[in-house]
C-alpha cells in the first residue's frame, strides 16, 4: 500500500505539510523533466511475475497463500483472486483522492512523483498557493467525500491529469468498482527516489484486501467463541487481520531455504504448505502448490532456523496512513535487528462508502447494490501492502537493490526453478566489482548570484540522472568554514560502481565531468 514500508510512501507517518517553505520552493522551483531514460526502460519490465525471478518467487508464494487461506472447505474456490496490473499511468484522483491522502500532503508533490502531464507540473504551485486553501476549508473531518472528490476533478483536473502509479494501492478503487470484496493485486511503482543499495525508483508492490459482509463479521464473532462476544466490529476486523498477516510471513519464513535444498525438496521433514493458524476458524486440507507447482506433490522444505517464529515477529501501533485507521506494521527480526515487513490496517469507511454509493454524503457504509456483492451488508473491511523488493532483500539476504534489476546470470541461477518447489534460497553473494570514489568539495558562496542556491535534493538528482545508475552512494564527508573568510564548504563523496561490469577510471571521469558541469552551471557555488 501507499505509504507501507519501502513497499510505500517514504514519509509514512501522515506528515502534512500546511507551509513549508522547502515544499514551496521544491514545487516551484521544479522543472518538467517528464520519466529518464533509466525508468522509462524499467516501464513494464516486470519482475512480479517473472516465476525464475525472486520478485516474481514471493508474489507467487503470497498468491498460494491467499489462493488457500480463506477457503470455506477443501474443496471450494472462494479464495483471493489474483490481478497484475498493467504498468501505465493512473489519475491523480485514484492515486491521491479516493484513497483520502490530504491534497496538501508532500507525497503528491512533482518532486516526490512522475506526473505525466506538464500542465499539471507547472501550475502546481500555483494551484497549492491559489486553490487548495479554498479547497481545504471545505473538507468535513479532514476526509474527503464524493462531492469533494468531484470537486477535486473539477477545479484541479485530477480525473483527467495522469501520474505513473506511486503505489499499487491506486488500483484500489478499481477494485472496489468492480464489486469485489477481496483480492490480492500487484504492479510496478515509480518514486522520484534516489539510487543506492536501498533505493530504486522502480519498484513492485503486492496489495491485499478484504470486506466482510455483517454475515461474514457475525461468523468471525461466533467463531471467536465468549471473546468475540464482547469484540466491536472493528476489533474482530483488525484481529483477522492482524492473524491473517502473522500467518503470511510465517508461511514464508518457513519457505526460506538454503541453496542447496534444491534437489532435497521432495525430503522435507515437514509440509507447511497450506496450514492456518485458523484465522477464519476454518482448517484447510494438507494440499502442496497446485497448478502454479510445476513438479507436483511435493512436500516443502522447511528452514529450521525460523523456529519459535512468533518471537520473530513484533507490530507497531504507533503509525498512520491515509487510508486506513486503525493502522499497524509488522515487523521480522532478521540477525539483531527488527525489518518492517509490510503495513496494513482498517480500510476507512469513507473509502468504501464513497465508491459503493452515488450520494457518500450518508454516513452508512454502503446501500446500493455493487457488482455481485449487497452493498447493504458491507460493514468495513482491511487492507495491507507489501514491498517485494524489501520482502525479497529481508527473506534473501540480499543486500543491494540494484541487483533485480540486473542480468548477472551469478544472481539469476540462484533462483532459477525454485519455484517449482514454492521455495525461496538464500542469496549467495558473489565477488562485487570494485568502486570507484570521486569526491566534490564547493564553497557555498559562488559569484553569480543569479544561480540557484545549493540545494542537496537537486544535487542528488542531478548525479543520478547524469550518472545513469552507476551512483552507488552519496555521502557528505565535510562542512567547512574558513576561518579567515568565513566561507562554508561541504565535500560530498560520490560511490561509482556497476553491478555487472567494472567500471574504469576513464569512464567514470566522463560521468562524473558531466556531473559536475551541471551542477556548477546550476547552483551559486565555487568548487575547491
Amino acid at each position: 500500500m501507499a505509504f507501507f514500508s519501502s513497499c510505500v510512501m517514504r514519509h509514512s507517518s501522515q506528515l502534512l505539510i500546511q507551509n513549508s517553505p522547502r515544499t514551496q520552493r521544491l514545487a516551484g522551483a521544479h522543472a518538467y523533466t517528464g520519466i529518464p531514460d533509466y525508468v522509462r526502460s524499467k516501464i513494464g519490465r516486470r519482475l512480479d511475475t517473472n516465476r525464475d525471478h525472486p520478485v516474481g518467487q514471493a508474489a507467487e508464494m503470497i498468491k498460494h497463500f491467499f489462493r488457500t487461506q480463506h477457503r470455506h472447505s477443501p474443496d471450494s474456490e472462494d479464495g483471493f483472486p489474483y490481478i497484475a496490473f498493467d504498468s501505465v499511468p493512473v489519475t491523480i484522483r485514484d492515486n491521491f483522492d479516493e484513497l483520502q491522502v490530504p491534497l496538501n500532503h508532500v507525497s503528491r508533490d512533482p518532486s516526490e512523483n512522475f506526473y505525466t502531464s506538464k500542465q499539471y507540473v507547472q501550475g502546481y504551485a500555483r494551484q497549492r498557493a491559489e486553490v487548495y486553501p479554498r479547497i481545504l476549508s471545505q473538507s468535513r473531518n479532514a476526509s474527503y467525500d464524493r462531492w469533494m472528490i468531484n470537486r477535486m476533478a473539477d477545479e484541479l483536473g485530477h480525473s483527467v491529469h495522469t501520474v505513473l502509479p506511486t503505489h499499487t494501492t491506486s488500483h484500489l478503487p478499481e477494485l472496489l468498482r468492480r464489486g469485489l470484496t477481496r483480492a490480492i493485486y500487484s504492479g510496478q511503482v515509480f518514486r522520484r527516489d534516489s539510487i543506492d543499495a536501498k533505493h530504486y525508483p522502480v519498484f513492485h508492490q503486492l496489495d491485499g484486501f478484504r470486506l466482510f459482509t455483517r454475515e461474514e463479521l457475525e461468523n468471525l464473532r461466533h467463531d471467536s467463541g465468549i471473546e468475540g462476544a464482547t469484540l466491536s466490529d472493528e476489533q474482530l476486523i483488525m484481529d483477522n487481520l492482524r492473524c491473517t498477516l502473522q500467518s503470511l510471513v510465517k508461511y514464508l519464513l518457513r519457505r526460506v531455504v538454503s541453496a542447496d535444498m534444491r534437489s532435497n525438496a521432495s525430503e522435507a521433514a515437514e509440509n507447511s504448505g497450506s496450514k492456518t493458524d485458523g484465522c477464519d476458524a476454518l482448517p484447510l486440507s494438507n494440499t502442496d502448490y497446485d497448478n502454479h507447482v510445476e513438479a507436483g506433490n511435493v512436500n516443502v522444505p522447511v528452514n529450521t532456523e525460523h523456529a519459535g517464529e512468533d518471537e520473530l515477529l513484533k507490530w507497531d501501533s504507533d503509525t498512520s496512513f491515509p487510508f486506513t485507521d486503525p493502522s499497524l506494521e509488522l515487523y521480522v527480526k532478521l540477525e539483531n535487528d527488527f525489518v518492517e515487513i509490510l503495513g496494513c490496517g482498517k480500510l476507512k469507511d469513507v473509502i468504501i462508502r464513497n465508491i459503493l454509493r452515488t450520494d457518500s454524503r450518508d454516513e452508512s457504509v454502503g446501500q446500493a447494490d455493487s457488482g455481485n456483492q449487497d452493498t447493504s451488508e458491507i460493514v468495513g473491511g482491511w487492507a495491507f501492502g507489501i514491498g517485494l523488493e524489501r520482502l525479497v532483500m529481508t527473506l534473501s539476504r540480499i543486500t543491494d537493490i540494484r541487483q533485480f534489476w540486473e542480468d548477472d546470470e551469478r544472481f539469476l541461477r540462484q533462483y532459477r526453478d525454485f519455484h517449482r518447489y514454492g521455495t525461496m534460497p538464500i542469496f549467495k553473494p558473489y565477488s562485487r566489482n570494485p568502486a570507484v570514489v570521486r569526491d566534490i568539495s564547493f564553497y557555498l558562496d559562488g559569484a553569480d548570484a543569479t544561480k540557484q542556491a545549493f540545494d542537496e535534493v537537486d544535487f542528488r538528482g542531478i548525479l543520478e540522472e547524469l550518472s545513469r545508475e552507476y551512483v552507488e552512494d552519496v555521502t557528505q564527508l565535510s562542512e567547512f568554514v574558513h576561518p579567515k573568510t568565513g566561507r562554508r564548504s561541504l565535500c560530498y563523496r560520490v560511490t561509482y560502481r556497476a553491478m555487472g561490469e567494472n567500471l574504469t577510471n576513464a569512464f567514470v571521469n566522463e560521468i562524473h565531468q558531466r556531473a559536475l558541469d551541471r551542477i556548477t552551471d546550476t547552483f551559486n557555488i565555487e568548487l575547491r
